[in-house]
């Protein structure tokens, strides 16, 4: 039987709340487990008006945050001491609760606490919850959850020279011939799919290696889509799977990775900080433009309907497939999941490698801070989010520290689409979150952009 604790002080956690009233996919949580860990004499989970996202809408009194607290023993507790702490994304603490409670046995109770204090404060927040029974640890939780996050700021203006700068770069790419060169791989041939290996010339001359796939048995031009790498994600294969549905694909070797090692004197393991003062100089502007590069080169096939081109990618991948729809209007459909390269200024200090190396960066190099944060704006998802008009779909983890769900939404806010789809895992890591996004993700791009018109 289900107790319901009324408290004098506090209330708890996260109350009213549908899904915004943005485009947000109606996607079932991959449960991480809200079980207590250690002694697990009791488990506890968060109760929010929202169990799907955790994305609470406004309230004006802040939100309400709920646990549900199940004692596992055959005897009743009393007094047991409950802490809950409430931090921001940079580990800031903003708000502590600490109660006591009497536990029935082996039965639930439900405790809320209102947070007035964040009626005007809208973001995403880590809880962690503590529960004792004289000194001995019951069980504890950690979970994340967003309030009012339509309303985050996400001002972000690009720098003043930021038009000219992309400009005077893809004339630079033009000006480099592409030389593609394919090879037919009979190795990885199917009855459905053709497989090449390509290369082909890009900024400042550097010779890029991918794959290209082509779906059998077409009779008529087919969508195509250009597929990004990871950080450092080492080897890259074919992405046959695509092709098995239809699509033509190309998928690149962004930095180095595979068998074109050569190209690249500089470290390959841990590039983001090469030429990071300058934007011209700046690895990621070569690598943007081998990201573009490739999307053309696939379009340009006879294979390809030019007019249905999509990008997409994971992480690093799926930040390059936003600049890229962000630099080339043509992209019909961008697919980003959990984007890196994403909101720079708020990220770095949030988050571990890679953005951290840029801080390790500017503390190895004193004075260069203000050069950097200037450089790290011209590649930036945030400084052409509102440009991207085709179709997007992204992804975020609430428990992401590597690409984080303040800075993803953020700039999904400033997305210029009008078709646009967020989904958010709230129990989910960095690495995690594509095995249940990418089918979904799939799906929605087989509707925006099928592999042939009928």
């Amino acid at each position: 039987m289900t107790v319901r604790q009324s408290l004098h002080k506090h209330r708890l956690l996260l109350s009213l709340l549908g899904l915004l009233c943005l485009n947000i996919c109606p996607l079932s949580a991959w449960d991480r487990g809200t079980v207590a860990y250690g002694a697990k004499l009791a488990e506890l989970s968060p109760v929010l008006a929202d169990s799907v996202s955790h994305l609470l809408t406004s309230a004006e009194h802040g939100p309400r945050l709920g646990l549900r607290i199940v004692n596992r023993m055959d005897r009743r507790v009393k007094n047991a001491f409950l802490y809950v702490g409430v931090t921001n994304f940079n580990g800031s603490g903003v708000l502590d609760f600490k109660l006591s409670l009497n536990l029935p046995a082996a039965a639930d109770t439900v405790v809320y606490i209102d947070a007035p204090q964040l009626a005007k404060a809208p973001g995403f927040y880590d809880v962690r919850a503590l529960l004792f029974d004289s000194g001995r640890e019951m069980g504890k939780l950690e979970f994340s959850f967003g309030h009012d996050v339509r309303q985050l700021d996400h001002g972000y203006a690009p720098p003043a020279d930021f038009d000219s700068f992309w400009s005077a770069t893809l004339d630079s790419l033009a000006a480099v011939p592409v030389e593609l060169e394919m090879a037919l791989d009979s190795r990885r041939m199917s009855d459905e799919a053709e497989v090449y290996r390509i290369s082909f010339t890009s900024l400042h001359g550097v010779r890029v290696h991918g794959w290209l796939t082509l779906p059998v048995g077409r009779d008529k031009p087919v969508a195509g889509l250009a597929l990004f790498p990871g950080y450092s994600s080492g080897r890259i294969s074919p992405a046959v799977d695509y092709s098995r549905r239809g699509y033509a694909t190309v998928s690149i070797q962004v930095r180095g990775y595979g068998i074109d090692q050569e190209n690249y004197p500089e470290d390959n393991g841990n590039y983001m900080t090469i030429g990071c003062e300058r934007p011209e100089t700046y690895i990621y502007r070569e690598i943007v433009c081998h990201c573009l590069r490739a999307a053309r080169i696939l379009g340009q096939r006879p294979e390809v309907d030019s007019t249905r081109i999509g990008v997409v990618g994971g992480s690093q991948g799926g930040g390059l497939s936003l600049l890229v729809a962000g630099l080339n209007q043509d992209i019909a459909a961008v697919v980003a999941n959990v984007p890196f390269l994403t909101d720079f200024e708020r990220s770095i200090p949030m988050t571990g490698a890679p953005f951290r190396d840029l801080l390790r960066y500017i503390d190895k190099n004193p004075g260069s801070r203000e050069a950097v944060m200037s450089t790290v704006r011209y590649f930036d998802t945030v400084s052409l989010a509102a440009r991207i008009k085709a179709p997007v779909i992204v992804s975020a983890g609430l428990f992401d520290r590597t690409c984080p769900a303040p800075s993803i939404y953020r700039m999904f806010l400033a997305l210029g689409s009008r078709d646009k789809q967020v989904a958010i895992y709230p129990w989910l890591d960095h690495g995690e979150v594509g095995k249940p996004f990418m089918p979904v993700a799939r799906q929605w791009l087989e509707r925006r952009l099928p592999p042939v018109l009928e």
